[in-house]
């Protein structure tokens, strides 16, 4: 565990030079998913998300930046590592990281979730999602 979670502090400052595509915008946040890389996969493909709060938390995060991983014949999905940050766009050094993934969760339509989703396992991506 230590280890997984220090190989993900140790890609971190790499992904401040990720190419971030906005998915969603509300009056809350941006969410963006880093577009150079997703990791492609028939069943289980992988991308970098990046929720970029308008405002500071209550808790002092201004960004969250997450590995999401996505079961495409089952419409789940699963965080496999996460940082929270106090600077905007995930910069300066995590205030906090995990590196335990989640239990896979539904993906409920109409959610940022399946935005990515269907991106990820729509048709015409050959993971055989509907």
């Amino acid at each position: 565990m230590k280890l997984l979670l220090s190989l993900f502090l140790l890609i971190t400052p790499l992904l401040s030079h990720a190419e971030w595509e906005a998915v969603d915008e509300n009056f809350l946040a941006t969410v963006y998913i880093d577009v150079d890389r997703i990791r492609e996969s028939s069943l289980y493909p992988q991308v970098w998300q990046l929720m970029d709060l308008k405002k500071m938390s209550t808790t002092g995060v201004r960004s969250r930046r997450a590995l999401i991983e996505y079961d495409c014949k089952e419409r789940k999905r699963r965080t496999l590592a996460f940082s929270s940050h106090i600077e905007a766009m995930a910069e300066g050094k995590p205030k906090f990281a995990n590196a335990t993934a989640t239990q896979w969760q539904p993906i409920s339509g109409d959610t940022v979730a399946e935005t990515i989703f269907l991106r990820l396992c729509g048709e015409g991506k050959g993971h055989g999602a509907h």
